[in-house]
């Protein structure tokens, strides 16, 4: 159920086989006057029990509050709750609630066990595997991420394939010189341009280096090329994508190569791998 007061004022009309005209007769009003709240606007309150009444359905209900069975939408919850905080407490609040998800994958967790810690005293990890999916989630007084999949049936394979562009990310991220230069690059502003002189200067790094890695992450779509006219010549600058997937690569990678000493909650419920056994000729 959405929180959306127009389009519900719209489908429960229609469920009660009435045309905008026959409810404005029904609440003395215009027919110009439905109009306008299936638009957009709102009724005032003192119309707002007769409507309840002539279409049948709770306030809580045709306001998007509640499901129609009469138990709250926790998505409409959610919105609620997260649409009035600041960008910095919607980050936090959006931390704690993932944390809870994951928590409710374990049988039966009380409530008490399932709201994300006030401190960390230690390293943790929150886990989840199972057939259905596979989560992780960082917990660190300084950084705190999750990442969640859904496994389809017919495993990751269907999506999963070995490629060459695949390949040759892993062959740049495994070359510490582009690693310096992505991390300087994630360092900049948005549409911030630069030229391979500028990072070569920043970096203290060789020039031909430098052009050889930029030249890779243009190929791979993080970095894009453009042409500066200055009237008399023209040179290429580059823009740095700030991409969010290669931002969790690395972060996650440093999960995979630290070794996790407290996961909590680790739930591991699979009985089948995510991945289905195929013969090596039919990987892509």
């Amino acid at each position: 159920m959405k929180l959306n007061f127009n389009e519900n004022l719209v489908r429960y009309r229609k469920r009660a086989g009435l045309t905008q005209q026959q409810l404005a007769q029904k609440l003395s009003i215009t027919p110009q006057a439905v109009s306008k709240w299936e638009k957009g606007s709102y009724p005032d309150c003192e119309l707002l029990p007769k409507l309840s009444q002539i279409l049948d359905v709770s306030l809580d209900v045709l306001f998007g509050l509640k499901d129609e069975d009469g138990k709250i939408s926790l998505n409409t919850a959610v919105i609620e709750e997260v649409g009035k905080l600041d960008e910095a407490e919607k980050g936090k609040r959006a931390m704690e609630l993932i944390y809870t998800l994951l928590c409710a994958f374990r049988t039966g967790p009380s409530p008490e066990h399932a709201s994300l810690p006030e401190s960390f005293t230690r390293e943790t990890y929150a886990q989840v595997r199972s057939d259905n999916a596979l989560a992780i989630a960082r917990l660190n007084p300084d950084m705190q991420y999750a990442c969640f999949m859904r496994i389809p049936e017919d495993g990751i394979d269907s999506y999963f394939s070995i490629e060459p562009r695949l390949l040759e990310l892993f062959s740049l991220l495994s070359d510490e010189n582009a690693m310096r230069v992505i991390s300087y690059a994630e360092t900049l502003s948005r549409n911030n341009i630069l030229t391979k002189e500028c990072i070569s200067m920043e970096l203290d790094m060789p020039q031909e280096t430098v052009s050889a890695i930029v030249d890779r992450c243009e190929n791979l779509g993080i970095m894009w090329q453009l042409t500066a006219n200055t009237g008399g010549e023209t040179f290429p600058i580059y823009g740095y994508v700030h991409n969010v997937p290669l931002v969790g690569i690395l972060t996650l990678a440093k999960s995979l190569v630290n070794y996790i000493s407290f996961p909590e909650p680790d739930i591991d419920t699979w009985t089948r791998a995510p991945f289905r056994h195929r013969s090596q000729d039919t990987i892509e």
